[in-house]
């Protein structure tokens, strides 16, 4: 229920940092709706680049994160409790206590907003020219994450 309310209080900041045709994970925008933007671009471009960045929501960086977060996120109630689930210990099947510095709380509501986040501050690297035609966006590779 936390994790709603801080959700729901810091995506509005957030929505209006976000991509307009970025789609993972965001109010009122589907996969499908991904699709229909990929299908059209697919007919302007001459190649397509699909990834997968494998284990993201357990390996983002706790310290870029927040650092993300302080940027963008004002409220101190909020920011406490962001970094309070961050840095919670996990307790694993065989009772031990581990330390995280990595990672979004699993499952969480608040996981993929994070996500996002740390995603949309990632560096912008160009593809290559002699890949021949692509969009002149930086943005390209991870606009529909």
């Amino acid at each position: 229920m936390a994790q709603t309310v801080v959700k729901l209080q810091i995506e509005q900041v957030l929505e209006e940092i976000f991509l307009p045709d970025s789609y993972g994970y965001r109010p009122g925008k589907s996969a499908l709706d991904a699709v229909g933007v990929t299908r059209q671009l697919c007919w302007k471009m001459d190649w397509v680049l699909e990834f997968d960045i494998k284990s993201l929501f357990d390996n983002i960086s706790h310290k870029l994160l927040m650092k993300a977060v302080r940027k963008h996120v004002q409220e101190e109630w909020a920011l406490l409790y962001i970094e309070r689930w961050l840095t919670a210990s996990m307790q694993g099947k065989d009772g031990a206590i581990t330390a995280r510095d990595r990672g979004t709380p699993q499952g969480g509501v608040i996981s993929p907003v994070l996500a996002n986040l740390f995603l949309r501050g990632l560096p912008r690297y160009p593809l290559p020219s002699s890949m021949g035609r692509h969009s002149s966006e930086p943005e390209e590779a991870r606009r529909h994450c």
